[in-house]
């Protein structure tokens, strides 16, 4: 709230406070002070006030990306709460109305092999959220089918991939900002190509998709959330189309230019598949280790990163279970490493620390 709507506010209440003790002289004058007891109006959160209308007219600017005024579960739709259903022998899952992403699965749907979203059916995702990088499937495991029904308006699916439409009305009064590809299938195999127009990768939103064995991104993609591409035990090559210029790749491993959201060149993603045990074909004007960037590289031993490297972002080297080195030329130069960038590597003896934890760029 700036100092000009503090000083008008101000102003106003000073004179709301003069009317009303006029007001009240003039009761206690004419006999009639009972009436002093009601409040001005501006204090019933009507008008113009903090809680009044312009709050909600401001809400309705904001996006689906901005979940900070928007409590995490609350109804959506025409006032009706999301859920998920089961069928009777428990092999499909039913999505009605917007639920939260981690609601998609729990301790009914590990026999469910697909899923079927309505109509009405809409996918909350908390942008801002910190919490353990992990599938948004991990109780629907077994799950090889999506579907979305036909006229919503929200969802569509290509190739195993639930995709969420950019522009499309979520609530009434919010909107979708990015093509966001949001999931995909546990158990979709091969290769895999994400469509053009895909915008966003969203966290984890392969991570245990363990029969892919490549992806192809579009040139269109301007960010690849956390651990995207994390535990895919049979990848082993990540590409993207040459003409981006947000992302490249080399060898099958996914980069960030300056523009992506690190804001430096970065290690997007390493796939978990390869089998080499060394990593040491670094370019040397990469910065940062993006989160989740070598998430469940089982096979690797050891990495060693260039003079450059700058920061260590969350769960970076989580779940390399043989991984016993990471080793930095110039640690001086290290100004950042998260709390969690080592996570479940048991057999780690030799790795870079920072002084300054860093949870998310």
């Amino acid at each position: 709230m700036d100092q000009k709507y503090l000083s008008k506010r101000l102003y106003f209440r000073q004179i709301c406070c003069c009317l009303t003790a006029s007001l009240l002289l003039l009761m206690l004058l004419t006999g009639c002070g009972n009436a002093a007891s009601e409040p001005p109006a501006n204090e019933t959160g009507s008008g113009t006030g903090i809680s009044g209308g312009n709050a909600r007219d401001d809400m309705s600017k904001s996006s689906v990306l901005d979940r900070s005024e928007k409590t995490y579960g609350e109804t959506h739709g025409k006032g009706e709460r999301g859920e998920i259903r089961v069928s009777k022998d428990g092999k499909t899952i039913y999505v009605q109305n917007w639920v939260d992403i981690d609601q998609l699965s729990d301790k009914r749907t590990k026999k469910a092999e697909k899923i079927v979203f309505g109509k009405d059916a809409g996918v909350w995702v908390d942008w801002n959220a910190d919490y353990i990088y992990q599938s948004w499937l991990r109780d629907a495991p077994l799950v090889r089918e999506i579907e979305v029904e036909e006229g919503n308006p929200c969802l569509y699916v290509v190739d195993g991939m639930l995709i969420q439409r950019a522009g499309a009305k979520c609530d009434g009064d919010s909107e979708t900002l990015w093509e966001t590809l949001i999931l995909c299938a546990p158990c979709r195999e091969g290769e895999i190509r994400i469509p053009e127009g895909v915008q966003y990768i969203y966290d984890c939103a392969f991570l245990e998709c363990s029969g892919i064995t490549s992806v192809f991104l579009p040139a269109s993609l301007k960010s690849v959330g956390g651990a995207a591409f994390g535990s895919m035990d049979s990848c082993t090559s990540i590409q993207i189309d040459k003409k981006s210029k947000t992302f490249y790749s080399q060898n099958g491993i996914l980069y960030g230019r300056d523009d992506n959201q690190y804001g430096a060149t970065c290690i997007i993603a390493y796939p978990a598949g390869k089998r080499d045990t060394k990593y040491d074909t670094v370019p040397k004007y990469i910065r940062e280790v993006g989160c989740g960037a070598f998430f469940g590289a089982d096979q690797l031993r050891e990495v060693r990163l260039p003079s450059r490297i700058d920061m260590i972002y969350d769960s970076a080297f989580q779940d390399c279970r043989h991984l016993q080195k990471v080793v930095v030329k110039n640690r001086k130069q290290i100004s950042g490493v998260a709390k969690d960038a080592y996570d479940n590597c048991p057999g780690l003896k030799e790795y870079v620390k920072g002084e300054n934890w860093s949870r998310r760029p």
